[in-house]
């Protein structure tokens, strides 16, 4: 029996999903989430040596952990999209590794002239080319390494083994490919992330992701015409758009005037995401009527945590 706890660090809440994977199947063991006096969609550079902040989030892990009866050993962390630098990037890989990485860094020094080099860089090809092509576009995820010295520094106050450390829109898409997968199979659908001044959107072909892309918004008011816009605009100018069988959501928090606005839209039909489904999780779930309407927002935590058991 393997256990992972997921965290997922957004807007002044720490989410946690505790996961046990045993003989091929997994299990949501429990589920749980903090309050605290830190805003994780600020930059994590001006906290980076603040020994209080460090202090106070790793005292929150540590709480949760005290009140659990399992030893845990083990966890995986989502950040905000707001902690990367995420973009697009058409690359031909035909020339090498070498000279994929200098295209990268290159488009990186134009948005961080002074520090790109300080960037820790991951990629994901999309798969928007033919397979005999020789080049493709590929997702370019850059954090910076003070903000992954500031997470691990709060780890070892934990004394936790850090196994991930991934972006809470990509974990929740993990999440929607494990709990959906038969619905996804040949379909096209969006997945969005509604959180703090900010709204991820991805665009999932046949399980496969295709591409990212956010909009931002000031007040709590502009978050339904935010999302209006930006989704009128996909679907009037994306031809790849055209045939999405569903919209996907979560996040920090989802309202109804919010679904009623995109329902307004009349694109594809929406359905907030459950993390849990196809998860042994039934008995936690139907005792907790909380958990059951809130399960959205453990997107992220559940993905991180499956994706890590899933990495052995």
């Amino acid at each position: 029996m393997n256990i992972c706890l997921g965290i997922s660090f957004s807007g002044n809440r720490i989410f946690f999903s505790e996961m046990i994977s045993e003989n091929g199947s997994f299990k949501l063991n429990n589920l749980d989430n903090a309050e605290i006096d830190f805003d994780f969609e600020d930059s994590f550079f001006k906290h980076k040596s603040n020994q209080k902040d460090l202090t106070n989030i790793a005292a929150e892990i540590q709480n949760y952990i005290s009140k659990r009866v399992l030893t845990i050993h083990d966890a995986a962390l989502t950040i905000g999209t707001t902690q990367a630098f995420i973009l697009t990037l058409p690359i031909d890989y035909s020339e090498g590794k070498s000279s994929m990485n200098s295209k990268i860094y290159w488009e990186l020094s134009n948005y961080f002239p002074d520090n790109y080099q300080e960037f820790v860089v991951n990629t994901y090809r999309l798969n928007n080319t033919l397979p005999c092509g020789e080049s493709d576009d590929f997702l370019i995820i850059a954090v910076h390494k003070n903000t992954l010295e500031f997470i691990k520094r709060i780890f070892r106050i934990c004394n936790l083994n850090l196994r991930l450390i991934d972006i809470d829109h990509f974990s929740a898409e993990f999440s929607l490919r494990n709990g959906y997968f038969e619905q996804l199979e040949n379909k096209k659908a969006l997945i969005i992330g509604l959180k703090k001044g900010r709204i991820d959107y991805g665009f999932i072909e046949n399980r496969k992701y295709k591409y990212y892309m956010y909009s931002k918004y000031n007040t709590e008011a502009e978050i339904n015409l935010s999302l209006a816009k930006k989704l009128n605009a996909l679907f009037e100018k994306d031809i790849n758009i055209s045939g999405v069988s569903n919209i996907y959501l979560y996040g920090d928090d989802i309202f109804e005037n919010t679904l009623e606005a995109i329902r307004k839209l009349d694109k594809a039909p929406i359905e907030v995401m459950n993390p849990f489904n196809g998860l042994n999780a039934v008995d936690l779930l139907l005792n907790n009527e909380k958990h059951r309407k809130n399960a959205y927002k453990y997107s992220s935590s559940c993905g991180a945590a499956l994706r890590s058991l899933n990495q052995g």
